[in-house]
């Protein structure tokens, strides 16, 4: 793959290399985003986080907040299926919000970004809730997959609050057994929820946990995908990897 765009900030070691059109973002040799421009699927976790907003219509999704944005894998599949009033998205990292901005093209697609800590920058939100919120909160010094913010009960509250009354809640964990060992797997955590999903894929032991506020079952996502045109190509069926089971 060829290497296009490289730096160095506080110890990590930052590249976005080219395999063909795919552009894919690495921090300390573990990619962290991947960019196509002519496709919405990596066919990897990025797919996963922004799949569950299928669990319910797509046009309930008026305002979307992503907390961790890295290069942006998610804008793009956001855009075009949910097309949001508002899509707002915070990223810690500044060469993350770098390569988003100035590699990635992610501002043609109508996103406002915020440089900062996602935990601090929603507990000073005062604004409306969000429909859909994806937290995917994973530290680019991090050599092994595991998040950056502990899944507390203090910060699932947090999210809850800023959550709207029918919305869809979104975490990415490292594994299924930092799931099962956060406050996110306790039964309390359901407070105000109607159901829980896992997804997953063949190519990472990520656990992608969806909550969501009102009742749903893994077969409105199938039905959704079957019934969405640009997730029924030829290409975006062989592509697409995913694996769901509801949890409550």
């Amino acid at each position: 793959m060829a290497l296009i765009w490289k730096t160095e900030l506080q110890g990590v070691h930052y590249q976005v290399r080219r395999a063909g059109r795919t552009l894919r973002l690495y921090a300390n040799g573990v990619q962290h985003s991947e960019f196509h421009p002519k496709r919405l699927l990596t066919g990897s976790v990025w797919d996963l986080l922004w799949l569950p907003a299928l669990l319910h219509e797509p046009s309930r999704f008026r305002r979307v907040l992503v907390l961790g944005l890295g290069g942006g894998s998610l804008i793009p599949p956001i855009r075009q299926l949910l097309n949001p009033d508002v899509l707002v998205a915070v990223e810690l990292d500044p060469a993350h919000l770098q390569v988003a901005r100035e590699v990635f093209g992610m501002e043609a697609f109508g996103v406002e970004t915020h440089e900062g800590d996602a935990q601090a920058w929603l507990r000073a939100y005062q604004g409306e809730p969000f429909d859909l919120i994806i937290e995917d909160l994973f530290a680019p010094s991090n050599e092994q997959v595991s998040r950056a913010v502990a899944a507390d009960k203090p910060w699932l509250n947090c999210l809850s609050d800023n959550l709207a009354v029918s919305g869809t809640l979104v975490m990415n964990f490292g594994d299924w057994k930092e799931y099962r060992e956060s406050p996110a797997a306790a039964d309390e955590a359901m407070t105000g929820y109607a159901s829980r999903f896992r997804l997953s894929c063949s190519d990472c032991h990520n656990a992608i946990i969806a909550f969501t506020r009102e009742p749903a079952r893994s077969i409105h996502l199938r039905r959704r995908v079957e019934a969405t045109a640009a997730l029924a190509t030829r290409d975006a069926r062989a592509r697409l990897d995913y694996h769901i089971r509801q949890l409550d």
